[in-house]
């Protein structure tokens, strides 16, 4: 399958751009932030694009970016697109459960999509080969970072630090300062898709000898539960949590709308995940261990 048409994604995502006006903040077109996602967006599906369409066939036929990964990432970056520009952008300003929507976007959507795209293959493509060779280099060079790559310890962090920066950032007064702030704003949803990237990679990219499919899977559920945990906090509360978006009952009905989105969106895409990965950890062990397992 032939993904030559990707190459006019940039193209319909900057006329997108374009058939709104500039304008300032708090309006419903585009503002300064709106052109950089656009503008971010657009660049990596161009060079995605090209190193893609570089990348050479294996001899089995195909690319090493199988056109259904190439169309996870495509998938994910629009994703992206629609949750973080207007008019959705504006609907998770004025509603709570439209900005709990966007973070589950930035958090169980996307980051599945694009860690599983293998879209790094690509991107590197794009660029000369003294010039991937001396990236290679540096990132060699970070002190620590060779051994984080491959330590088992970095899947504690990993998960430790997705956990941390999803509490962190749906506290109440990080939540409005964030809301309050578009730096901090900016930061927040960076930090949200950054880490997730790196769960996400190392749950479905990790060495079995780091960790294995059945551990995976077992993560899995602990991330649900602890998510869960939150949602039913922000479900269950008997007062709105976020100042900024009011306090009389309206505002609490959405909240509560907001967390059940949580609840149910993020459990789903957590429990499928792990019947994936458990299956295939029954798949790969020898079949008098499965059937002693299951008796």
């Amino acid at each position: 399958m032939r993904i030559g048409w990707l190459a006019l994604v940039p193209i319909i995502v900057s006329a997108s751009a374009a058939a709104h006006p500039l304008v300032e903040a708090g309006d419903e077109g585009l503002g300064v932030n709106d052109i950089v996602v656009v503008s971010t967006i657009a660049a990596f599906l161009l060079v995605f694009v090209i190193g893609w369409r570089r990348m050479p066939n294996r001899r089995g036929g195909g690319k090493a970016v199988a056109s259904w990964r190439a169309g996870l990432f495509v998938a994910g970056m629009f994703t992206l697109a629609v949750v973080l520009l207007p008019p959705f952008d504006g609907l998770a300003d004025r509603h709570f459960s439209a900005h709990m929507a966007q973070h589950l976007v930035l958090v169980v959507i996307a980051p599945p999509m694009l860690a599983a795209s293998q879209a790094h293959l690509a991107l590197l493509q794009a660029f000369p080969l003294a010039f991937r060779r001396r990236l290679g280099r540096t990132i060699a060079r970070v002190p620590g970072l060779r051994l984080a790559a491959h330590h088992s310890s970095t899947v504690w962090f990993v998960c430790l630090s997705s956990v941390a920066v999803l509490w962190f950032w749906h506290m109440p007064r990080a939540y409005d300062w964030a809301r309050s702030n578009e730096a901090v704003h900016d930061a927040e949803h960076l930090l949200f898709l950054a880490t997730e990237l790196a769960f996400w990679r190392v749950i479905l990219f990790r060495r079995e000898r780091e960790l294995s499919r059945a551990g995976a899977a077992l993560i899995l559920v602990a991330m649900s539960v602890q998510g869960g945990l939150l949602a039913a906090l922000i479900t269950l509360a008997g007062q709105p949590m976020y100042a900024s978006y009011g306090s009389d009952s309206a505002a609490l009905a959405d909240q509560a709308l907001g967390g059940v989105m949580m609840w149910v969106i993020a459990g789903t895409v957590y429990l499928g995940a792990f019947a994936i990965l458990f299956g295939q950890a029954l798949a790969r062990a020898p079949r008098g261990k499965v059937r002693r397992a299951l008796v």
